[in-house]
């Protein structure tokens, strides 16, 4: 009986994963037709689709992708506070190298998720949270408040107006965030908009980090501009210096650039960090 319960379930395992690489494989096959015949979706669909999926309960792995703790591989709180932390250091290591002294007191973290990095950096005055989820503003607004902080400002936004998020903050900040966003953004140039709008919403003399998926010349790592869920942390990739580029041509001066080719603690990979400087004010 023991040995017929074995077979069975190496049954079901080699089942699933002969299923698995079928799945890979008609994916992989989809992704070189594509591009080769350019069936690429408009980016009002990608956009449209990018609420949309950001606002079903039904998605399998929704909140995980948002960074809940508790959810998903974050079930593991160590790998939550641990990723978390890895991103308030590097902020620390990126200020060191270029002396910037100046106390954060507002920051603005585009794409806060379920608080995985704004529990970090409780001790400011102000934190605005940009989510298009209003459920993961929420859980945002909670772990600040289990962290003892009084400081966070949810702003929520449709996907197809970024630009509003301006209007719900009368502050300048010091500090804009984001990690594990723009790789999820509906297109490329659609990141550029983030882009401008991080450079409008910082004091002269702030500075940005700012994390993307860098795409290495390859088919299987350029951004896949269709079947947004399908494709969900492959949706925005750039080449290393047509980014670094496109944050001058915004009127930052790009200063640093850490690489994290492999992260265990999502099993991704090509990770790139920017550290931006908005010019400080001419005398």
């Amino acid at each position: 009986m023991r040995n017929r319960l074995r077979l069975a379930v190496c049954k079901r395992e080699s089942i699933q994963k002969i299923r698995d690489a079928l799945r890979r494989a008609w994916h992989g096959s989809e992704i070189v037709v594509r591009r080769v015949a350019h069936l690429d979706q408009s980016h009002d669909r990608l956009i449209d689709d990018a609420q949309r999926y950001w606002n079903d309960p039904k998605i399998k792995d929704l909140k995980q992708s948002s960074h809940w703790r508790g959810a998903g591989i974050f079930a593991d709180e160590q790998r939550w506070q641990t990723l978390g932390r890895e991103h308030f250091c590097l902020y620390e290591a990126f200020a060191g190298a270029i002396n910037f002294q100046r106390p954060l007191r507002h920051v603005i973290e585009w794409g806060c998720g379920g608080g995985m990095n704004a529990v970090h950096f409780a001790a400011v005055d102000t934190y605005y949270g940009v989510d298009i989820s209003a459920d993961t503003l929420e859980e945002c607004r909670r772990q600040m408040t289990l962290a003892g902080a009084n400081c966070f400002v949810p702003i929520l936004i449709d996907v197809g107006e970024p630009e509003a998020a301006l209007a719900q903050m009368p502050r300048e900040c010091d500090l804009f965030l984001s990690t594990y966003v723009f790789e999820i953004l509906p297109t490329p140039e659609y990141g550029m908009r983030v882009l401008t709008i991080a450079y409008k919403a910082l004091a002269p003399g702030g500075i940005a980090v700012i994390q993307i998926k860098y795409h290495s010349g390859d088919w299987r790592t350029e951004a896949r501009r269709w079947g947004y869920g399908k494709n969900l942390s492959w949706n925005a990739t750039y080449r290393i210096e047509d980014f670094w580029t496109a944050t001058s041509d915004c009127g930052f001066t790009p200063r640093m650039i850490t690489l994290v080719p492999q992260q265990p603690l999502v099993s991704d990979r090509n990770y790139a960090y920017f550290l931006l400087q908005k010019p400080a004010k001419s005398p």
